[in-house]
């Protein structure tokens, strides 16, 4: 059973690596590409790591593939973030999961001369932050769904990222069970098989699916310059003339708004409001959507004498949003710089509001 295992692995491996190669030679959107290829050679490096036969064969490699073993539920992370484009974590944390990778990779590494109860605790507190960061992308991945306007990838949510987080869970949980020693038998041999389906429904989804995945995100129909409806059939010329007659009357500042509740307003299915907004207006989020109004908006408020002594949170509960954070955020990623900044370049010193953002 050993051999057969290790040969399956070795297959697997071949093909992580030829899936990342096809990633990084590909065109489109970089960061999906790159994060995809990182997540396959990060798999490769577990399925080589986890076999006492392809640790033992080229001792060189070891520091690198268990670098690359560790690092799994981090590099799914970042291929969530990047596919579902979700904001990018602050470079701290970054750079906090990376340097407990080396830390860990230089005592796993060299365990047979460090204290076993040191090697156990790294243990348990890499597979902790592991499981956390696992979560998190199973979060991404679900709380993301309803605002996406890519009928095909919020089905990808489901189908791959969701299974592979729980697939990632599980050794994750079997692992922090019985430690850092390398388990045998059928249990390996099922998570092999495991990973060989995920790794070609990977490739599958992915290849096929290339245009919608890789390509890079157009610039959206600018807020005033959404009147053309060519291509559009007598439905959706309707359904068109429906939501910026909504939206030319604010109804982007209402609070909570989601696309299902927008849809209802509009007597149109769902899916319907998605694709136009997707394939006619060029968002890929409905977020994105609603800021293209709202900041639109902030920046007309920001920008007069007659708001300057109005609270930044004001404005920003008066457009639909929650809370200040969302719009400083929103704000932010739109302009540049944050809406009391936009407001002192603006307006003239003396007139602008004293609150700071």
């Amino acid at each position: 059973m050993a051999d057969i295992e290790t040969a399956i692995r070795l297959v697997i491996i071949g093909q992580e690596f030829l899936i990342a190669s096809l990633l990084l030679l590909g065109s489109g959107e970089r960061s999906v590409r790159i994060a995809a290829a990182l997540l396959a050679v990060s798999v490769a490096g577990y399925l080589y790591n986890s076999d006492l036969v392809l640790r033992e064969s080229v001792p060189a490699l070891l520091p690198l593939v268990t670098f690359f073993a560790i690092a799994v539920p981090f590099c799914l992370w970042m291929f969530a973030r990047a596919l579902f484009e979700a904001a990018w974590p602050r470079p701290w944390i970054t750079v906090v999961v990376l340097a407990l990778a080396a830390v860990s990779t230089f005592i796993f590494t060299g365990q047979d001369f460090i204290n076993n109860t040191l090697v156990r605790g790294l243990d348990i507190l890499w597979h902790i932050v592991g499981l956390v960061i696992v979560i998190h992308a199973l979060w991404l991945a679900a709380a993301g769904r309803p605002d996406d306007l890519l009928e095909i990838r919020r089905r990808f949510r489901t189908v791959f990222v969701v299974l592979v987080a729980i697939q990632v869970t599980a050794v994750l949980v079997v692992e922090l069970m019985i430690g850092p020693s390398i388990p045998s038998g059928w249990l390996t041999l099922i998570n092999v098989i495991f990973i060989a389906g995920l790794t070609m429904g990977l490739a599958v989804m992915l290849f096929r699916l290339d245009p919608v995945f890789f390509a890079s995100v157009a610039a959206p129909v600018p807020v005033g310059q959404e009147q053309q409806e060519k291509g559009l059939g007598a439905a959706d010329r309707v359904l068109h003339q429906k939501l910026m007659t909504s939206m030319s009357e604010g109804g982007y500042r209402k609070s909570g708004l989601t696309i299902s509740t927008l849809a209802v307003e509009l007597g149109f299915p769902e899916h319907q409001v998605r694709r136009l907004i997707n394939r006619h207006l060029g968002f890929r989020n409905f977020s994105t959507f609603l800021n293209s109004y709202r900041i639109e908006e902030a920046k007309l408020r920001l920008g007069q004498a007659d708001y300057a002594r109005t609270p930044v949170l004001t404005i920003a509960l008066d457009l639909g949003y929650g809370s200040l954070g969302p719009f400083n955020r929103a704000f932010k990623t739109a302009t540049g710089m944050t809406p009391t900044s936009y407001r002192e370049r603006e307006i003239p010193a003396g007139n602008a509001n004293s609150e700071k953002s």
